[in-house]
């Protein structure tokens, strides 16, 4: 018999990790909210041998630190501005889907999650959240705010898995030894990015016109933040590498 993972035991161990995903809000077409994840995250994780859980943005920190002690590890995904009040950011226009909750919990979870070594990934949003979480701050709207040479904000008419521009990886890190290369072509789907980085964490790769692409936090087992979108190039070797590297990680 399959029993769901919230009435397992304290000690029961998967062969597959569970990792669970974060979620924004949507309203339908009828104008109800509704819980919104891509599924192409929760095909990515099943693809490199997860399985994936939900984790709603409505839980107060009592619920969610239920699932969070039952997770393996987790995937911050896409979506949404993170709220600029949370980084003295500066207005804009063009900030939208600010969603409280999820700026709640999500900070909640990636800061629990940096204090007791669980592996996690973000993607996107997931990357600005980190920075966020430890101090840091960002260009609320990038071709305003930074001499960009990029158009890091793709035509929404382009595929979501189109390479659009260079990245550079810097050595000696997580991301340079999973993807074994030190130049990939990535799509780009955002308009803000990081912009003042805290101490902690370590800058692993650059777009060629020098927007932070990619962040880890040394002396954590296991935790990569990208801007770009591998969730979207399930074709793509290197990207589904990132997946398998984070799975095999929450595994251990």
């Amino acid at each position: 018999m399959l029993y769901p993972f919230y009435v397992l035991g304290d000690n029961f161990k998967m062969a597959s990790p569970l990792i669970g995903i974060t979620t924004g809000h949507s309203k339908n077409k009828y104008g109800l909210s509704q819980i919104h994840l891509i599924r192409t995250y929760v095909d990515a994780i099943i693809n490199a041998g997860g399985v994936p859980i939900i984790i709603p943005p409505e839980l107060d920190e009592e619920k969610s630190s239920i699932i969070y002690d039952k997770l393996d590890g987790i995937l911050f995904s896409g979506g949404g501005d993170i709220a600029p009040e949370i980084f003295n950011g500066e207005p804009h226009s063009t900030i939208e889907g600010v969603d409280e909750e999820r700026d709640r919990i999500e900070l909640s979870l990636i800061q629990h999650a940096i204090e007791d070594k669980k592996a996690f990934f973000g993607i996107c949003r997931g990357l600005q959240l980190l920075n966020v979480a430890l101090g840091g701050t960002l260009y609320t709207h990038i071709s305003d705010q930074f001499n960009d040479q990029l158009q890091h904000d793709t035509s929404p008419d382009l595929p979501r898995n189109s390479l659009v521009h260079a990245i550079e990886i810097e050595k000696d890190n997580l991301l340079a030894q999973i993807i074994g290369t030190n130049t990939i072509k990535v799509n780009s789907w955002h308009h803000q990015g990081v912009k003042d980085i805290p101490p902690q964490l370590k800058i692993t790769a650059r777009a060629t016109d020098g927007l932070v692409e990619a962040m880890e936090l040394p002396n954590h087992p296991f935790n990569i933040t990208v801007q770009w979108h591998p969730e979207w190039m399930p074709e793509d070797k290197a990207m589904q590498k990132l997946f398998k590297a984070f799975i095999k990680a929450s595994k251990a």
